[in-house]
């Protein structure tokens, strides 16, 4: 059995669970945002969180597999573009998810006292902040872009890291517009 392919497998399989897991987490944000109860927008909270916990997974199988291929093929992460953008992607794509994590569960302690007080009372209409608005898509963003590195191998630092910057340029235009103040609230300036 050649270990190179089946790393190469490995790597490729944790692409599509980390699309598979991206489309569940825009499903159940979608359905969170449309929920007419409390309980039935912390029930969709709960599903996006649970499928986001797969992707500290797939980054670490990015990092695993692609470390042991370029083992293999004795290639410098450092000196080549598209390798140095794919561990920058990681990085950025970790922080980024780390940062959705803190405040996906901090909005799950207010739905969760919403719920307490009645799991039958309709679902508050409550904008994110700009940034937690903003991060899927470029997470997005950055994702594609990496990969459009990974399979045209830029081997120049500067272009393949340019990528990544026009792939967050891409995410940011992409990201949905905020809602009006009149339909919405900020989540910090809700009722205590």
């Amino acid at each position: 059995m050649n270990l190179y392919r089946l790393a190469l497998f490995i790597h490729l399989l944790a692409v599509i669970v980390a699309a598979g897991v991206t489309a569940v987490t825009k499903l159940a944000t979608g359905r969170r945002i449309r929920a007419r109860t409390v309980a039935d927008a912390l029930d969709w909270h709960n599903v996006l969180t649970s499928a986001a916990r797969l992707f500290p997974i797939c980054l670490v199988v990015f990092v695993v597999t692609g470390g042991y291929m370029m083992s293999v093929t004795r290639v410098s992460a450092l000196a080549t573009g598209f390798i140095l953008a794919g561990l920058v992607g990681v990085v950025l794509l970790l922080a980024s998810g780390t940062y959705l994590g803190i405040k996906g569960n901090a909005f799950k302690l207010v739905l969760e006292e919403m719920v307490a007080r009645g799991a039958d009372q309709p679902a508050p209409k409550l904008a994110p902040p700009p940034l937690v608005a903003v991060l899927p898509t470029v997470n997005t963003g950055i994702a594609l872009a990496v990969a459009f590195d990974m399979v045209m191998k830029p081997t120049s630092v500067p272009i393949a890291l340019g990528v990544v910057a026009v792939g967050i340029v891409l995410g940011v235009l992409a990201a949905p517009k905020r809602p009006a103040a009149a339909y919405a609230q900020p989540i910090a300036a809700r009722d205590s």
